[in-house]
């Protein structure tokens, strides 16, 4: 139906609908022999039983795992392209959901809020470091009396780990994200499950690199092409990288989605409050102390771990003084919104002249 209307209104543009699109698409990707296809990297069959799919064009997965840095084949250009198209269908299938969402009929402004909870490049990192497969296998192993014996030995292969790149800076990235992601697991989890606040400055202290999150967009962008546009087989594969159950978990038990920088800036806007921020760099450590109408209020102070550790900071701060406030849960919410228009200044009446 948008194809149509574009049509009609006759914006001069050469608009196809999305099949015929797509299978033009895939008539230019080089078909590949069964030879080749069992010579490619073990780790792209590994990612199509992480998303529940089995991909006809091969290729179209590579490329969506290929970072920019990768030099060992030439078939492929990297992600950049596959994750822009990735970014545009969850934006689609997210927004689809959220307009259609049972008994709530959102208003604009509160479809973007709960979208922006997860479509951002944070959360979608989180989700690219979580999934992963248990490989069951078998090792031979010395016992205690020096004979070898047979024992069970599962592997678990994470997603990210199956990006193909050449770059050590990119391998440095990716274990120093990791292991800031083990130590924060179980708190993100506990709060994307259980919580009633969506965990901003949790996740934002991972600090995980673009590119995390660019994997996830062009592999939502390849299974989109590779299955000629079928809306329900990528919303599958949503459902199976998690993003659909949260988005159901934040709609159906009303969590509070907006971000806490947006909260105090609202809550100082209604009460009249002028609301600063602190940020500095002392002796390896990242301070913000919040003050409001000039006085101090909260400070948090974290390890410094260069310029996104003042993000952290910062939104770890304003929670904290949500928290000292009790803005949360019935505080200043989502519909705050509506009431913080800018109201236009009204005209003054002219006085009308006796006519004598």
């Amino acid at each position: 139906m948008g194809y149509e209307c574009t049509k009609y209104f006759d914006l001069g543009l050469n608009w196809q609908p999305t099949p015929a699109r797509i299978d033009q698409i895939l008539s230019r990707v080089e078909q590949l022999t069964e030879q080749e296809i069992e010579n490619f990297p073990p780790q792209l069959f590994d990612v199509e039983k992480m998303l529940g799919y089995i991909f006809r064009q091969k290729l179209l997965l590579v490329e969506a795992l290929t970072h920019a840095s990768y030099q060992s084949d030439s078939r492929t250009p990297s992600y950049e392209r596959m994750e822009f198209l990735g970014d545009s269908v969850l934006d689609m299938i997210v927004t689809d959901y959220l307009y259609h969402a049972p008994g709530k009929n959102y208003s604009p402004g509160h479809i973007h809020l709960r979208r922006s909870a997860v479509v951002n490049g944070h959360i979608l990192a989180y989700i690219c470091l979580k999934t992963q497969l248990r490989v069951e296998a078998v090792m031979p192993r010395p016992n205690v009396n020096g004979q070898i014996e047979v024992t069970n030995d599962a592997q678990d292969i994470f997603l990210w780990k199956c990006l193909l790149h050449s770059s050590h800076k990119v391998l440095e990235d990716q274990e120093n994200t990791f292991a800031r992601f083990r130590k924060r697991r179980d708190e993100i989890e506990d709060s994307l499950m259980n919580g009633t606040i969506f965990p901003w400055a949790a996740l934002t202290r991972l600090q995980a690199p673009k590119f995390f999150s660019d994997m996830m967009e062009s592999v939502i962008g390849a299974a989109f092409l590779d299955c000629g546009g079928s809306i329900t087989v990528v919303r599958d594969i949503l459902v199976r990288l998690g993003i659909m159950p949260l988005l159901e978990r934040i709609v159906l038990d009303n969590v509070d989605v907006l971000h806490p920088v947006s909260r105090l800036s609202l809550w100082a806007q209604k009460h009249d409050k002028e609301i600063q921020y602190d940020l500095r760099r002392v002796e390896g450590k990242a301070t913000c102390t919040i003050l409001v109408d000039g006085k101090e209020e909260v400070t948090v102070a974290d390890e410094w771990r260069g310029k996104p550790s003042q993000d952290e900071v910062k939104f770890a701060a304003a929670e904290m003084a949500i928290k000292q406030f009790k803005l949360s849960n019935g505080g200043v919410g989502c519909d705050v919104l509506k009431k913080l228009k800018v109201r236009k200044p009204k005209k003054k009446r002219q006085k009308q002249k006796k006519v004598t």
